[in-house]
């Protein structure tokens, strides 16, 4: 429920006076000498107060919690939520909650960033820039105050900030209206200031930096002024706030190391026909290292002039990342530091086995959850998977999860149980996570995001049962519009089985997994080793872009 308050004329005039104005109380006048022409008041000037009703703003991951005008949206940016009036795009607050990196130095930080605001106007339009204030308090709490053209084809802004830092976490607010309209804006900045509230001061309780991966791939801190522009289970695009510089990451997952033509091809690939542009010049390349492909290049473009660009292509593991960053040629020293930061910030998902001892602990250490696939299917049911990599030096069985359901807005609707249905799953090896959600537990059309948690599993001492072979196979899209999957499977261990852990992937032409379905299937009859038998398995539709499939079969855990 939202908490609406209504600031009553008096109240908020009497903050303006105190916190703003700095108006003493006249003294108590004395009676005019006899005959003394009765005084005239003059009136003093008072710009127009806002009287507006406010609501109650929680930050996701429940980070900090303040009083904002009702009619304000919010807005994701760098290291914080952007407000925006939305009958005025150009009267904005931004409320910050920004891990630093663990190099970076408090001071020499709020120093960079009051000097990158300064320097945008400064590079926007030197003539308007007007600085009132820029120093800290007592408490070491930056105050910045300016005038300027902070923002390329805007009117003149009026820009007040108080930011800090607590425990390795950038803090505060940014509040900019334009200069024309400050008088009116100004008013609100005490009850703002007073009501921003930290409720999570730890930001090693925050899973990562500033900007975690929907998939949980990577994580990195995005720079102040940036935003997100596009983001995917692949990747995301980062820009500016003045569209001129653009930061984007791809992660792809394989089931082996990448191999160095894979990085030739995903470099080739990121240039595309960009290469085969008018103009284009090759400023630097590197293609002999072992774990790295690196191209910088500039094209002339017809708005922004020659454009320089950067793309890397590394691997980590079973990861094969790209990164992209661009701006105009004449703007590359100006965003060298943001791409510095968003470079050394990325860190993909870390998966060394962890020790004995935090093992013995902690039964879920070194298992971790791959990217979320979900869809919502023909029968209406919401379709969920997700590989689980066991990075242990251990055996586990009995691994349980919950399947956490959210809407756009982030809000909780439902979760559901699930359980591994394969007896054991070996040190290194992968299981996959399969629900198919009921219409009774969730309406599926109001799902927006999927999260996987993780909640027990156990030590197994036994080693897994011979994955069985696969033969042959062959998948089709019948008439309803699923994908049915025939194959043929081969008994490699030596027991006589009669079930089988069967589980389906389906790939794009990529090579990138799009969906995984899992079985428990009792076996048409007892199979002895080195025998075959044909299983079939149908995933419900709509699929598409379906490149290639793989089967999986292993031994079930029946009790």
């Amino acid at each position: 429920m939202r908490l609406f308050l209504q600031i009553s004329l008096s109240a908020l005039l009497l903050l303006v006076l105190v916190a703003c104005r700095g108006v003493v109380p006249p003294e108590t006048p004395t009676a005019p000498a006899p005959g003394s022409p009765t005084p005239q008041a003059t009136p003093t000037p008072i710009p127009p107060i806002l009287t507006i009703p406010l609501k109650t703003y929680t930050a996701p991951h429940e980070l900090f919690r303040l009083e904002i005008p009702e009619s304000w949206e919010d807005f994701k940016e760098g290291g914080g939520i952007r407000f925006q009036d939305p009958a005025d795009p150009y009267v904005s607050l931004t409320a910050y909650y920004y891990p630093l990196p663990k190099s970076a130095d408090p001071d020499t930080f709020l120093d960079q960033e009051a000097e990158r605001a300064l320097s945008r106007a400064r590079l926007n339009d030197p003539n308007s820039l007007s600085l009132i204030i820029n120093n800290n308090d007592e408490d070491n709490h930056r105050h910045l105050e300016a005038i300027g053209r902070f923002f390329m084809d805007q009117p003149l802004q009026h820009l007040r900030a108080e930011i800090w830092l607590d425990n390795g976490v950038l803090l505060g607010l940014n509040l900019m209206a334009p200069e024309s309209k400050w008088p009116q804006v100004e008013p609100i900045w005490p009850l703002l200031r007073q009501s921003y509230q930290v409720l999570q001061p730890d930001p090693s309780q925050i899973p990562g930096m500033a900007y975690i991966h929907p998939g949980g791939l990577f994580t990195l801190t995005v720079p102040l002024y940036w935003g997100v522009l596009d983001e995917s289970y692949e990747g995301v695009i980062l820009q500016d706030m003045e569209g001129l510089a653009q930061f984007s990451v791809g992660v792809q997952e394989m089931d082996h190391y990448p191999t160095p033509q894979e990085l030739d091809d995903a470099l080739a690939h990121m240039v595309g026909e960009t290469a085969q542009a008018p103009g284009y010049q090759i400023l630097q390349k590197i293609d002999n290292q072992p774990n790295l492909r690196l191209i910088q290049f500039e094209v002339p473009t017809e708005h922004d002039g020659i454009y320089r660009t950067e793309i890397r292509v590394f691997r980590d593991r079973n990861l094969l990342i790209t990164t992209a960053f661009g701006a105009p040629s004449h703007d590359w020293e100006t965003f060298a530091a943001d791409y510095r930061l968003l470079l050394e910030s990325l860190k993909t998902r870390g998966n060394a086995p962890p020790d004995e001892a935090t093992q013995d602990e902690d039964p879920l250490a070194g298992i971790e959850v791959g990217v979320v696939h979900f869809y919502v299917a023909r029968n209406g049911r919401l379709q969920v998977s997700a590989p689980i990599r066991n990075f242990r030096t251990r055996n586990v069985t009995r691994l349980t999860a919950s399947v956490i359901m959210y809407d756009k807005d982030g809000q909780f609707l439902a979760a559901e149980s699930w359980r591994m249905l394969q007896q054991i799953l070996g040190k290194g090896k992968t299981t996959y996570l399969y629900l198919a959600i009921p219409k009774a537990s969730v309406n599926p059309k109001k799902v927006a995001k999927v999260t996987i948690r993780l909640i027990d599993a156990r030590d197994a001492v036994k080693e897994p049962y011979p994955a069985w072979g696969y033969q042959h196979g062959n998948a089709e899209v019948n008439a309803q519009g699923d994908v049915v999957v025939r194959a043929t499977m081969r008994n490699t261990g030596n027991q006589t089985q009669k079930y089988i852990f069967l589980a389906v992937l389906l790939y794009d032409a990529q090579g990138n997994l799009l969906f995984v379905r899992t079985e428990r299937q009792r076996l048409p009859h007892a199979v002895p080793p080195g025998k075959e038998v044909d299983v079939k398995m149908t995933i419900p539709g709509p699929l598409e872009a379906i490149g290639t499939f793989d089967v999986v079969g292993e031994r079930p855990l029946l009790d």
